[in-house]
């Protein structure tokens, strides 16, 4: 018998069940196939930076997650024993410490309030990508054979992804021959327990922090041939830590590789590849779980809009184009990273010296929290298919610069609320008398189902449309910029109820 979907998703880990929960909560048919008989168990992704953050608010369940975790104070980078660069967190640039597996059984709980639900011990064995509908074959429990169709397929099944591989989608990238150490257990002895601490110093580096349960998360490479031990973990400490801890009691010793890989195509006809199954990396910075959280986020909106008749479906093709863009310079970014705590103790004081030197200036802070927060993510300007030019029109007056397409949208934009979270919104910034305010008002009130609109009455002038993925679609100053923008939003946008779907159950 062969089970009919709207949207399969193979892998119910945190990015296939996000997936799953932002597709429900629009109405849409969802079925998750998992390969595991259980949920999975350990911590593997602990700091939640501000775009799974977001995600998590998106769908109701940030506050549960900040119960069950806790905010860092600060990084601290240690370049000397008696050397600390302390760099305060808030809100804006902020991470939240949880387990994975926490963060795993709150999206699946949220996913059940939904009406949805995970089906488990179920492996796919063939992926047939079809014009008009994806079909699978699996196996099932006690060797079942089960067959499911799908209108589209999200792959969010991991590093070794049997989707990726049914769709013969290249896996590109290298992978360093170091193995790295993780460690969690007990420690007892003196460190400031409230902030995540990164000892850097020419000994070699390694990181230390504590989990919302009391143990503390150990990591680090290890030296040259040395195999994992308790008391591998302990010289590790010992010769790169403050000194005077001591590890015990681990409920985790474990070691893992640091490839730097990329899917040559997150998207193939139907299907699509999102989390660590289209991009992997070593976990220096803490960047996989936001990274895949991100994919999740631009896929959402547009495969809803695009299955309920909203957008036209070649939105789709700029899945693939922004976020492989994204995944490659993140990955490049970490790899580069990854191999700082590699290099030799001379290249480790000169970078030190680099660190302290920036720190000194004030810049520290403003080129590393913004890196490690994700506000440097960006995408190409592909969404309305071409790059917007001021056209003919009245000059654009000086002022304050706006973000250009594809930046994230600005701090002090209002959040979208409601249907907000489903579509575009214009907003204009300057004076409400305005020739281009007047315009947007006539535009809007002519095409409601474009686009909200909104006004800020703010020192700088121009206008803004925003994307529901917290992202600037098209921004610019003048009348003919705006209707430019308008006229691409057009052939994005269609009149709803166009396209028949499989409503949620």
């Amino acid at each position: 018998m062969e089970k009919k979907t709207t949207v399969l998703i193979v892998g119910a880990g945190p990015c296939g069940l996000a997936a799953a929960c932002g597709l429900r909560r629009r109405g849409i048919d969802v079925t998750v196939l998992d390969s595991a008989a259980e949920p999975g168990n350990g911590s593997r992704a602990i700091l939640l930076w501000p775009p799974v953050l977001d995600m998590l608010e998106e769908l109701g369940v940030l506050a549960e997650a900040e119960q069950q975790g806790y905010r860092p104070r600060a990084l601290c980078y240690h370049t000397h024993r008696d050397r600390t660069i302390r760099l305060p967190l808030d809100k804006t640039n902020g991470a939240l410490v949880l387990r994975q597996e926490r963060t795993s059984r709150i999206l699946e709980a949220a996913l059940h309030t939904l009406g949805g639900r995970v089906e488990r011990s179920v492996r796919v064995t063939e992926v047939v990508n079809g014009k008009d509908a994806v079909r699978v074959k699996a196996e099932g429990p006690d060797g079942a054979q089960l067959t499911f169709e799908a209108d589209w397929l999200i792959g969010a099944d991991g590093a070794h992804s049997t989707v990726r591989k049914q769709l013969g989608i290249e896996f590109v990238g290298t992978e360093f021959s170091r193995s790295f150490a993780l460690a969690e257990g007990q420690v007892e002895g003196e460190f400031t327990r409230e902030d995540a601490h990164y000892y850097v110093t020419p000994a070699g580096v390694l990181v230390l922090i504590a989990l919302p349960d009391g143990e503390v998360r150990i990591s680090g490479a290890l030296d040259e041939g040395e195999k994992m031990s308790l008391e591998a973990v302990q010289r590790l400490l010992d010769r790169r830590g403050p000194g005077k801890l001591r590890v015990s009691n681990p409920s985790q010793l474990s070691t893992f590789g640091a490839p730097h890989r990329v899917a040559a195509s997150m998207r193939v006809g139907r299907c699509f590849l999102a989390g660590d199954s289209a991009h992997v990396h070593s976990p220096a910075g803490g960047q996989g779980l936001s990274l895949g959280m991100q994919d999740v986020r631009n896929l959402v909106w547009k495969l809803t809009g695009v299955i309920n008749g909203q957008l036209a479906p070649t939105i789709l093709d700029s899945y693939d184009l922004e976020r492989r863009a994204a995944a490659q310079k993140v990955v490049e970014a970490i790899h580069g990273l990854t191999r700082q705590t590699l290099f030799p103790p001379i290249a480790l004081r000169l970078r030190n010296v680099m660190l302290n030197l920036l720190h000194r200036m004030g810049r520290l802070r403003d080129i590393l929290l913004p890196s490690l927060s994700g506000r440097h993510v960006h995408y190409p300007d592909v969404l309305f298919g071409e790059s917007q030019s001021p056209g003919r029109g009245k000059k654009a007056p000086r002022a304050e610069p706006l973000p250009a397409p594809g930046m994230q949208t600005p701090a002090w934009a209002p959040k979208p609320e409601g249907a907000g979270l489903n579509g575009f919104r214009l907003i204009t910034v300057g004076s409400k008398d305005s020739e281009l305010a007047r315009r947007a008002g006539t535009l809007v009130e002519g095409r409601p189902s474009l686009a909200g609109y909104g006004h800020l009455a703010e020192a700088k002038e121009g206008f803004l449309i925003l994307r529901p993925d917290g992202y600037v679609a098209a921004s610019g100053r003048t009348v003919a910029q705006l209707e430019q923008a308008w006229q691409r939003l057009e052939r994005v946008v269609q009149e709803p109820g166009k396209v028949e779907t499989r409503a949620a159950g």
